[in-house]
């Protein structure tokens, strides 16, 4: 009982709500950092960058929510995915995000410390785009070997196997087996994990921390002297420490206590909530992103208030004829309204009109007739 409670809590109640919002969050920040005016600052390039990969993960997050967190499944198809590409796709839009957060900071870090260093850093081989191919590339390799070795099989085998090709079950009851799971004891597995561990979790923790403590100093030091760049580097002090606050709780969950127990979605186990709440945790993080822009840095602030206002005006203009005035001049033709006006000047005392006055400085323009002084 305690077991389906927290499992229809968190997967069926605050996680797709979290889910939802970071869908329109995403949405909203990309829509306002792909303005003319902001997309061409490098530090917006990754915050752009890092909307784009949070927008990813939310979308690939739903068939997580859909499965309850890969305990029930609809049909063989997606007990399929789920086994081969659903925590690992997840997990790998993570990572980018991750990398983004870590380069942007090395990119306050160098412009700070070592402004030098960090112009050549924003040329190829270590150009933006570069940069966001490598840690693409990066997130889904680590990622790769865990996908092949996925299994589905039918919840009455008692023998849970990692290669079997069942494709048919009485029940309808599913069962993934995901490659995370798989070949658990193996040594290429072992190593495989621990490389995982170390690239997505443990060394961006290590990154921030580093960039974190040396903006500070800088900081207090007085180094940053223009308030743009103050904001800046407060919006990525606030984004860093947040990651590490908020993906601490999963990540000590995948290091120390994540493995093979079948039964997780039948027996309620007390390792199974700290998992629950670190998927909370970090969703929550990829959600405050979006706030932390809105928060600390003022130009984007000002951006998406006047493209809301915009937005708002723009729908607003089609309904500022009263019905009175679509009565009265709805059934009058442009031209005929125009006629009515001249009809109407010709009824007033005629003026002649008054010439230009020559100066020396405009001689060379001769005065033209017929038209009168503004």
């Amino acid at each position: 009982m305690l077991l389906e409670l927290s499992l229809l809590v968190v997967y069926r109640g605050v996680l797709p709500v979290m889910v939802a919002l970071g869908v329109v969050a995403s949405l909203a920040t990309i829509w306002v950092l792909a303005q003319p005016g902001l997309r061409k600052a490098v530090a917006n390039r990754y915050f752009l960058a890092l909307a784009a990969f949070d927008l990813l993960l939310f979308l690939f997050y739903i068939p997580i929510l859909v499965s309850a967190c890969g305990c029930t499944f609809p049909n063989y198809g997606s007990a399929y995915y789920f086994s081969h590409f659903g925590w690992s796709l997840v997990n790998s839009f993570h990572g980018m995000s991750t990398y983004t957060l870590v380069l942007l900071a090395l990119d306050r870090f160098m412009g700070v410390w070592f402004p030098t260093a960090f112009k050549r850093l924003q040329q190829p081989p270590f150009a933006f785009t570069h940069r966001m191919v490598a840690v693409v590339v990066l997130s889904v390799g680590v990622q790769v070997p865990f996908m092949p070795h996925g299994n589905v099989v039918c919840a009455e085998d008692k023998n849970i196997k990692c290669y079997s090709n069942t494709t048919t079950c009485e029940s309808g009851a599913w069962v993934s087996v995901n490659g995370y799971e798989c070949n658990y004891d193996q040594p290429w597995h072992i190593a495989s994990r621990y490389f995982l561990s170390l690239i997505v979790y443990w060394l961006p923790y290590v990154l921030m921390l580093v960039f974190n403590v040396s903006l500070v100093i800088a900081v207090s030091l007085g180094k940053t002297k223009k308030n743009k760049e103050d904001m800046l580097v407060a919006t990525v002090i606030a984004m860093t420490a947040s990651y590490v606050l908020f993906t601490l709780p999963i990540t000590i969950f995948l290091t120390g206590f994540a493995d093979t127990d079948t039964d997780r979605c039948k027996n309620y186990n007390p390792k199974e909530m700290l998992r629950h709440m670190g998927n909370i945790l970090q969703i929550a993080e990829h959600v405050l992103h979006i706030l932390f822009l809105l928060l600390i840095n003022p130009r984007f602030r000002r951006e998406m208030i006047s493209l809301v206002r915009r937005r708002s005006a723009t729908s607003e203009e089609g309904n500022t004829t009263s019905p009175g005035d679509d009565q009265r001049f709805g059934s009058r033709p442009l031209n005929s309204t125009l006629h009515s006006g001249k009809a109407g000047d010709s009824n007033r005392p005629f003026r002649p009109p008054i010439p230009w006055r020559v100066t020396s400085r405009d001689s060379r323009c001769p005065t033209t007739p017929g038209r009168g002084v503004g």
